[in-house]
């Protein structure tokens, strides 16, 4: 039974157009509830379904986190989040350049350490739209199910599918 998903955001949750969230400028607009548009008029566009499927995994009673590879600081993805009033769903959030397969197992420990939480690998589905992360968290964490976006699943909304 999975108790816990993992989402990656840029390709995954929302449409960067070809750059990551941390190459947005200041400051961040919100200029539709799925768009959010920076000083230069890039955007990052949510993708359908989303929020729908967010709160699903949540009423489900489903753990949802978040890995990003992006700037830990400033961190346009924890802004993005926010904006799209989505922040609220993701229970220790990891944005950094370090390995994902490391970024979830340091999810685990938090769960563990400070919700007293026991999950195991076998317990977690991770989204990404990259194989070499899918891989990494596969080695980090053995028994992880994980779907490719656009391999597995063609959006995120199929996730509810595999819980």
């Amino acid at each position: 039974m999975i108790k816990l998903v993992i989402f990656d955001a840029d390709e995954t949750l929302w449409a960067a157009y070809g750059y990551w969230a941390s190459l947005l400028v200041p400051p961040l607009k919100r200029v539709s509830d799925n768009e959010i548009r920076d000083s230069e008029g890039k955007s990052i566009r949510l993708f359908d379904g989303v929020r729908q499927t967010l709160e699903s995994l949540k009423n489900k009673g489903v753990l949802i986190s978040l890995v990003s590879m992006n700037d830990r600081e400033p961190n346009r993805v924890a802004e993005c989040l926010e904006l799209f009033g989505l922040s609220h769903y993701f229970i220790y959030p990891q944005v950094n350049w370090d390995d994902k397969g490391q970024n979830i197992l340091r999810i685990i420990e938090l769960l563990r350490k400070n919700e007293g939480k026991i999950i195991k690998c076998e317990e977690v589905l991770f989204v990404d739209d990259h194989l070499s992360n899918i891989s990494k968290a596969i080695k980090a964490c053995p028994g992880i199910k994980a779907l490719h976006i656009g391999t597995d699943i063609s959006q995120v909304t199929e996730v509810i599918n595999h819980i």
